[in-house]
């Protein structure tokens, strides 16, 4: 490869045109140009009988006559050899006719010189007339082939070989004719007489070839206008030489009778320069112009090789090139810092070096079949680890191809460095796979390694897998006191110590938030459970901050439970919310029962959404009773539903189903809209009841609550004071100060807030302090058995009493008893509701209560 691409320190050479400019032809136009100029005067001085035309002694123009006959022979014969030599297949038919043309040419005018007068008799005695016949026939046929050469369409193409024909048959004829003259010259018309000089014959057949020759100029004039300037420059002799043998012709008509002039010595010197322009033509175009284009294609090939080497050197990735014995002849610099090498050092070694060593057999081995022409070597993608020269590896892609190079088949490989790719590439897929803040596994590789568990479970006899979901509790509260930062902290320690506690072959993951999940091939769930509670035993402490960790697990078993990965995943997740429900640190292992409670969840879920979609909920109306007086002065509206695939749907079963699904704020917005309606329709028939509806705590948490509230009132046109919204002592634990904010704004819109289920929460003074509550209403828990506990009583005194001091008026709920209400009326109590009075009512049955 060395052979056949320039060393990277050989510098680009010039431009082919350059030098093809510096190497052109210079044409000698001056000399020409004085012989063009020269010939008028020399005519003007012959014809009117100056000093030129003079009779020369007989000696001494025989001796120039014979000087230039021979040089004209040579020069004549050197035309025809070297026109005769040409690659050209479009010129070669006329070329070679050309050549063979004057050639003849040649043999013509040696047969002249030697039976010019004067000269020892060749053949047949040597006599004016017999040379000038054989000087016409050679001037003839050259006039001839040039006239047919100048011609394009003869010159070359479909004409050529007609052309070349004809001017091979005038070559034979003037032979033929030439032997004639020189065996019986007598028999060809006279030509000279002697003492009266040339014959009218003789100025004829001169004028002839002098007409030739003008129309063989006119013709490469035209020719020369068409070509561009380096193919005009190459043509411009032949115009030259036309010109020369045109103005020497006239030389040969005025000589008169005198054989010897200086006149007739002056013509065959302008025939012997014309002669000098034909083989500079030919030279031209048949060797210097070869030599010429051979030398720019040369300059080429070097600037193209030099480019080529420029364009490896510049190549972002590294090049080389081996042949089949392994050997490298060429590597870019690209390829020689990839591998840490310096410039030049790996040219003839091994590639072998660029591989690991365990690798140098199957290297040998993918050579052999690219040697072997296996079209499976060919372009190649692989990757490979390849080694630097101080031993270390690195990570390449390597794309092979073959080549064929003036030294024989080659291996080229372009080397890409991919070990920052790979890195990068790793880190990308770690990040995809992994919590960022823990670094333990994501919940998609989780699902990933369940499933292979569950396989590898599957393929053993009596392969089991337990998986766990596991909520810590109180993180929320960890969260909200100590801030973000220090939470991620105590995330991040519990994840250590779950890695840290668990057996190896545990695989534990944060699915998201505070839920974590462990993986544990062949462990029985309740070993499992029992291995997280003493890995959550001692509390995680990180810096001055501890938490005493409790979790609430689930716990699900494949394949007792589920023999999928997803299934068994939905599982867990269904025992980690019932552990939630069931109330702090708990842990559930799933069962059938569990997964029948999902099923009809999901089924009732998908119901109460088309419910919702066909308006097909309905309120019922529980009277709210004056205690002294016996009426009723307002309702508590309650949520009904009767379906038509499941029947009588209990708000215990729906109203957590809409909690824990997202639908409760629909519910409640259906509520707002049904009671609204009904007391505007109670308004219109002259009633002026109030209506309480209640809110889930979920309700609270968005912002436009009161926004819709109000919204509703004024579409329907009902005052704000004729609705009441009670709230539970859970929706003020949640979030204290959103709730105070919401509370707040329902008071100024003019809507009573009501706190219901008092004293079965987290009840505070503090709350029913900062709270515009104007009712409070003592849960059915407490009414139920305070005729027979006197815990009770005293509760449900307290509650009365506290109420009071507060300003609130009390509503007791779950009224069934006469002496539950006697009981009422001797504490205090405002108003009750209950079964004692009325079950909840559909609208018109509690309009009917209302009329009475």
């Amino acid at each position: 490869m060395s052979a056949e691409i320039p060393d990277r320190s050989t510098s680009l050479p010039a431009s082919p045109t350059g030098a093809l400019t510096r190497l052109a032809l210079w044409r000698p136009a001056a000399w020409v140009a004085a012989l063009v100029v020269m010939a008028p005067l020399l005519y003007v001085q012959a014809w009117s009988g100056g000093a030129l035309d003079v009779a020369l002694p007989q000696a001494e123009f025989l001796s120039l006559h014979t000087l230039l006959e021979v040089v004209a022979v040579v020069v004549s014969m050197s035309v025809g050899l070297t026109a005769s030599c040409v690659l050209d297949q479009r010129r070669r038919a006329m070329s070679r006719a050309l050549g063979a043309a004057f050639i003849a040419v040649a043999v013509l005018d040696l047969l002249h010189l030697l039976s010019f007068a004067g000269m020892p008799h060749f053949v047949s005695e040597n006599t004016p007339h017999k040379s000038i016949v054989l000087w016409l026939l050679a001037r003839l046929l050259g006039a001839v082939a040039l006239i047919a050469w100048c011609f394009p369409r003869a010159a070359q193409g479909v004409g050529a070989h007609a052309a070349a024909r004809a001017v091979l048959a005038g070559v034979a004829l003037s032979l033929v004719l030439g032997v004639l003259a020189v065996f019986r010259p007598e028999l060809f018309p006279h030509t000279f007489v002697p003492g009266q000089g040339l014959t009218t014959l003789k100025l004829a057949a001169e004028g002839a070839i002098m007409a030739l020759l003008a129309v063989a100029l006119g013709v490469q004039l035209l020719r020369m206008a068409a070509m561009p300037p380096p193919r005009r420059a190459d043509h411009a002799p032949l115009c030259d030489a036309l010109l020369l043998m045109l103005l020497g012709e006239c030389f040969f008509v005025i000589y008169g009778d005198r054989i010897t002039s200086a006149t007739n010595l002056l013509g065959h010197v302008y025939k012997v320069l014309a002669y000098g322009c034909l083989y500079r033509v030919m030279f031209l175009q048949r060797v210097k112009r070869p030599y010429l284009r051979l030398e720019q294609a040369r300059l080429e090939i070097e600037q193209r090789g030099a480019e080529y080497r420029a364009l490896l050197e510049l190549a972002p990735v590294g090049v080389v090139v081996i042949n089949p014995q392994g050997e490298i002849q060429l590597a870019n610099r690209a390829l020689e810092s990839m591998f840490g090498w310096g410039a030049g050092e790996l040219q003839g070694r091994p590639v072998d070096l660029l591989l690991p060593a365990h690798l140098h057999e199957r290297h040998a081995h993918h050579r052999a079949d690219w040697a072997n022409g296996d079209d499976a070597a060919d372009r190649r993608l692989a990757s490979v680890p390849g080694q630097r020269k101080d031993g270390t590896l690195l990570d390449v892609e390597v794309s092979v191809t073959r080549t064929q190079m003036a030294g024989g088949m080659r291996m080229t490989a372009c080397v890409s460095d991919v070990s920052h790719r790979r890195a990068h590439q790793a880190e990308l897929e770690h990040r995809a796979t992994h919590d960022m803040l823990t670094g333990l596994p994501n919940r998609w590789r989780f699902v990933e390694a369940l499933r292979q568990a569950i396989a590898q479970a599957a393929g053993q006899a009596g392969g089991t897998a337990a998986v766990a979901m596991m909520n810590c509790v109180g993180f929320k509260q960890v969260n909200e006191r100590h801030g973000g930062s220090a939470a991620d902290m105590l995330l991040k320690a519990l994840a250590d110590r779950l890695v840290a506690t668990l057996p190896a072959s545990c695989f534990v993951a944060r699915l998201g938030g505070d839920v974590f999940g462990v993986i544990a091939p062949q462990l029985a769930p309740a070993e499992l459970a029992r291995q997280l509670a003493q890995a959550l035993a001692p509390g995680v402490r990180c810096g001055t901050l501890e938490w005493p960790v409790a979790a609430a697990m689930g716990l699900a078993d494949c394949p007792a439970h589920a023999q999928d990965a997803d299934l068994l995943l939905r599982c867990a997740d269904l025992a980690l919310h019932e552990s939630k429900r069931l109330g702090r640190g708990q842990t559930t292992l799933y069962d059938a029962a569990l997964g029948e409670r999902a099923r009809q969840a999901l089924r009732v879920h998908a119901r109460l959404q088309a419910a919702l979609r066909e308006d097909a909920l309905s309120l019922h109306f529980q009277p709210q009773v004056d205690v002294a007086s016996g009426q009723v002065h307002g309702f508590e509206a309650l949520l009904r539903w009767t379906d038509a695939e499941l029947g009588v749907v209990p708000p215990g079963v729906f109203i957590p189903v809409a909690e824990d699904t997202g639908l409760i704020g629909a519910l409640g917005e259906a509520v707002l809209r049904m009671a609204c309606r009904q007391m505007r329709q109670w308004q219109d028939e002259g009633f002026t009841a109030r209506v309480a509806i209640n809110l889930s705590p979920r309700e609270f948490l968005h912002p436009g609550l009161v926004a819709r509230i109000a919204q509703e009132l004024q579409r329907h046109g009902v005052p704000a004071q004729r609705l009441s919204v009670e709230v539970t002592e859970s929706a003020v634990i949640d979030d204290f100060a959103t709730v105070a904010e919401q509370l707040q704004a329902l008071v100024e819109l003019g809507v009573e807030v009501h706190l219901d289920d008092f004293g079965t929460g987290h009840s505070s003074l503090a709350w029913l302090k900062a709270f515009p509550i104007t009712a409070i209403k003592i849960d059915r828990s407490f009414v139920r058995d305070m005729a027979q506990d006197a815990s009770d009583e005293a509760i449900v005194r307290a509650v009365i009493g506290l109420g009071h001091t507060l300003g609130c008026s009390i509503v007791a709920e779950g009224v069934e008893k006469p002496e539950q209400l006697q009981r009422l009326r001797e504490l205090g109590c405002e108003a009750y509701q209950g079964w004692l009075f009325s079950p909840a009512l559909p609208a018109p049955q509690a309009a009917a209560l209302l009329q009475r």
